[in-house]
């Protein structure tokens, strides 16, 4: 592991991976003035429009990648998470999933002068919250087996923050090869068992959708799958031999597997399993026959999903690790933005329930403008601020003006009694940091051997 450490900090060399001394220690120095040396990262050539499309699927796939993880934070109850509920549930670990990738980007991908793209994606509590009680209807007994139920998610869920996530992917890292996008670093084994695996995923939810399917006007079909393991295991693998199955492979390492089967098929299957493997007396083959007349469809589509193993993905070899940070660095600015009717053209002419759009979108401007001011009066190092470091390297303020139109609304403008709209916004500072770093000097230099550190 490689050391990152800036010239003015008393902290001693760090050791490298597993307590051993690293190789060599990158020290960086403020340039004030003048080119970035030729070491630093500086801006790379645009992208292509190829590239440009493949950077904006690579990064919109992170960002749903960073909404999954936040999702599973999320409390449930005092001791569970929505992603200890997932774990416990294969049928809404695959639903949720499934919800945080079709969540839309929020607003366009921000395409940094060093090659770094940012895309942002914007989830609301309520809709999460709807897509989970819609699974407690679809599965009421492993909602019960979890100890959840309808009115825990709407306590829990009136709690959750508005939730954001942004997905950071690199035009020198990222794209390359000829592996889809996305699985640059996938070896074709793992390619292959992730496509395999995600095809058996899809037809274990082919299965699942069967289940859901009527047998008269109070029975669905789970019922005659549970009537012994050989019925459910001749169905499932009738299923699965049976249906049409398509793979993608998403930029976010995940192979998406669309199943589908026609129900005219599935009545074979259920009709075989029947003939074969049925003891009791409560199905016959006429029932089946009603339920796919009485269907309203005529195939069923299940949705698999499935990552490479862990083994088959290359990583990088070293980590950068940085010391002596600004404090700044790993938190966030927050600003509030306030407009009054009067300072946009008068007070509306009915009573507004919630904040008029042309005053939210001025107090949001005006939330950001308050951050602006915030991040020139930061400190990068003794009484040098980012304002000042910007002031002698013009060529960073694009980046800088991209940065701060990232800025996140914590949640809906508010409407204040008086007619006066709230908006605050916040803005995680950690790119802010990788910008300016750009234009720091890196020296590498021999770490001091251990018996040199142990000498007084």
């Amino acid at each position: 592991m490689t050391a990152l450490k800036q010239i003015g900090g008393g902290r001693p060399v760090a050791r490298g991976a597993r307590g051993r001394a690293p190789a060599a220690v990158l020290v960086v120095a403020m340039a004030l003035a003048g080119p970035a040396p030729a070491q630093s990262p500086s801006a790379v050539a645009p992208p292509t429009t190829e590239q440009r499309s493949s950077l904006e699927q690579l990064a919109l796939a992170a960002a749903r990648s960073a909404l999954l993880d936040r999702v599973g934070t999320l409390p449930i109850g005092p001791e569970l998470t929505l992603g200890d509920w997932m774990t416990r549930d294969v049928e809404l670990d695959r639903a949720v999933r499934l919800w945080c990738r079709s969540r839309p980007r929020h607003g366009g991908v921000r395409h940094y002068s060093d090659g770094v793209s940012e895309a942002d994606v914007q989830a609301s509590p309520a809709d999460l919250r709807d897509r989970l009680l819609q699974a407690l209807e679809e599965d009421p007994a492993a909602a019960r087996q979890a100890g959840v139920s309808a009115g825990d998610l709407r306590t829990a869920a009136a709690r959750w923050p508005t939730l954001w996530a942004t997905g950071r992917v690199s035009l020198t890292a990222s794209l390359g090869g000829d592996r889809p996008v996305g699985w640059e670093n996938v070896t074709r084994e793992g390619i292959e068992l992730a496509r395999r695996a995600a095809g058996a995923d899809a037809a274990a939810a082919l299965l699942q959708e069967a289940a859901r399917l009527k047998v008269g006007p109070s029975r669905r079909l789970a019922e005659f799958l549970q009537a012994s393991q050989a019925v459910r295991a001749a169905v499932a693998r009738g299923i699965e031999q049976s249906a049409t199955t398509r793979v993608q492979f998403a930029p976010d390492q995940v192979a998406v597997a669309e199943a589908r089967l026609d129900l005219r098929e599935l009545l074979r299957i259920l009709t075989r399993a029947h003939q074969e493997h049925y003891q009791g007396d409560e199905f016959a083959v006429a029932d089946f026959r009603e339920m796919v007349l009485a269907a309203g469809r005529s195939e069923l589509v299940g949705t698999g999903l499935a990552a490479p193993p862990s083994a088959t993905v290359v990583r990088s070899a070293g980590i950068l690790a940085e010391y002596d940070l600004p404090a700044w660095v790993e938190t966030s600015l927050s600003a509030t933005g306030r407009v009054r009717p009067e300072d946009t053209g008068g007070m509306p002419t009915s009573a507004p329930t919630s904040a008029p759009a042309p005053l939210a979108e001025a107090a949001r401007v005006l939330a950001i403008e308050q951050l602006a001011r915030q991040v020139e009066a930061l400190v990068i190092q003794r009484d040098v601020t980012v304002g000042a470091f910007v002031a002698y390297h013009q060529d960073l303020k694009d980046d800088i003006v991209l940065f701060l139109s990232g800025a996140r609304l914590t949640g809906p403008p508010r409407l204040l009694s008086d007619g006066t709209v709230e908006a605050t916004v916040e803005l995680p500072l950690r790119r802010l940091w990788e910008i300016v770093r750009r234009k720091m000097k890196l020296e590498e230099v021999a770490p001091a051997r251990p018996a040199e550190r142990a000498t007084p």
